[in-house]
C-alpha cells in the first residue's frame, strides 16, 4: 500500500470518527496523519540519503 493510499484511508477513518463524535479516535488518527506527512517531508529533502532518512525508510517499510 502506498503512503498516499494509507493517508487517504486514515483521513476517511478520521472523518468517520468525527461524524460519530469519537473525538479521541479522531485525534489519534490526526496524529498518525501528521507523523506520516512529517516523515515524507524528511524523505523529500535534499540529502535524503543520510542516516535520518534511512531510519524513516526502514520505518516506512515496516508500517505499510
Amino acid at each position: 500500500m502506498s503512503p498516499e493510499t494509507h493517508l487517504s484511508e486514515l483521513e476517511e477513518e478520521m472523518a468517520q470518527a468525527v461524524a460519530s463524535e469519537d473525538f479521541e479516535t479522531a485525534a489519534l488518527l490526526r496524529g498518525q496523519i501528521d507523523q506520516i506527512r512529517r516523515d515524507q517531508r524528511v524523505l523529500e529533502q535534499p540529502g535524503a540519503g543520510g542516516p535520518q532518512a534511512a531510519y524513516f525508510k526502514q520505518r516506512e517499510a515496516r508500517t505499510f
